[in-house]
C-alpha cells in the first residue's frame, strides 16, 4: 500500500517534502512506510539524507513521492 505525495514547490528541499509524506502516511495507516519511490532527480537529492530507503523509478514524475510498503509477491504452488 502506498500513499502518493506531490509537492512542486522548488524552494523546499526534497527531504522536507518526504518528511511530510511520511508523516501523512503514519497518520493515515498507523505504521511507518518501508520505502519511497520517486523520480531519479528527487532520489539523487535525497541520497544520504534520509533513513527511509529511496528508489528511483522512471514512471514517477519529478516532485512526486510514493511512500509505503511493497506487497510481497505471492508464491506459486508448483506442486499442483
Amino acid at each position: 500500500m502506498f500513499l502518493g505525495w506531490y509537492d512542486p514547490d522548488k524552494k523546499r528541499p526534497a527531504v522536507e517534502k518526504l518528511a511530510e509524506a511520511v508523516e501523512r502516511y503514519v497518520e493515515k495507516f498507523g505504521s511507518e512506510p518501508c520505502v519511497c519511490l520517486t523520480s531519479a532527480a528527487d532520489a539523487a537529492e535525497l541520497t544520504g539524507k534520509t533513513e527511509l530507503p529511496v528508489r528511483s523509478v522512471s514512471f514517477i514524475s519529478r516532485y512526486t513521492y510514493y511512500v509505503g510498503v511493497e506487497d510481497e509477491p505471492e508464491e506459486l504452488d508448483l506442486a499442483a
